[in-house]
């Protein structure tokens, strides 16, 4: 593996991701479209697109002035994604004929689209894998997933996501990591197992928050008076958070 060309399951569900040995790792939370956000965030970090990776926590699109731009950014070497509810929903629509709800939660922007556009839109978002992992600069692995882990072990996602399990215990699982917020509900400080740390997206908090080894990311940059909140991992294992 080398750091931006995964090894990807069967079912193109997980992603994984090697050591990157020429740049810096970054971690953001929910972008719903704030695309120049995400740019002052890169530009404070003085980002590198040539040796660089940045992992959004999925939900790229909705409710920001800039969804189509942050969509077409997962074309770009390094942006290197997990897929949202709200992604979900682009894909349902553009793919699958419908999207209930999604109208109601900034979904506009998708429909102001002709035909062609959305589906091209959805295809990119498809290719979004439910999770990912990737060695990290202090060389232990670290997982993405939008919402959740609906697991106690990583490992164990991993092969469910992949289908090891069967289609139907990776559907389950899949509709879980894009939608629940029950370890948030529950304040459970449980660890993942097989896994250096967790980062989601999802639920909106007033400021990073780790449960266990949990970490949410997603402190609002769509709503009024949120913040897009970057992480760079360091090799030490610090952790250097950028915000705007």
């Amino acid at each position: 593996m080398n750091g931006r060309t995964p090894v990807v399951s069967g079912n193109g569900c997980y992603h994984e991701y090697g050591a990157n040995r020429v740049g810096r790792d970054f971690v953001v939370g929910d972008l719903h479209g704030e695309a120049e956000k995400l740019a002052d965030l890169l530009s404070m970090a003085r980002f590198d697109w040539e040796t660089d990776r940045i992992f959004p926590a999925g939900d790229l699109v909705d409710r920001g002035p800039l969804s189509l731009r942050v969509a077409l950014m997962t074309r770009q070497p390094g942006f290197i994604a997990v897929r949202g509810n709200h992604d979900q929903w682009c894909i349902d629509a553009g793919l699958k004929g419908g999207a209930p709800d999604h109208l109601k939660h900034g979904g506009e922007w998708f429909y102001e689209l002709n035909v062609l556009e959305r589906t091209v839109v959805a295809k990119l978002l498809s290719q979004l894998p439910v999770a990912l992992s990737f060695i990290g600069p202090c060389g232990r692995k670290f997982g993405l997933v939008h919402a959740d882990c609906p697991h106690h072990d990583w490992s164990h996602f991993e092969e469910i996501l992949s289908g090891e399990w069967g289609n139907n215990v990776c559907a389950y699982f899949a509709h879980k990591a894009i939608w629940s917020r029950k370890r948030y509900q529950q304040l459970d400080a449980s660890l993942v197992g097989n896994v250096e740390s967790v980062f989601v997206g999802h639920t909106p908090v007033d400021q990073v928050t780790t449960l266990g080894n949990v970490t949410y990311l997603d402190t609002g940059a769509c709503f009024e008076g949120g913040r897009l909140t970057m992480i760079e991992l360091k090799p030490d294992g610090a952790r250097q958070i950028y915000q705007v």
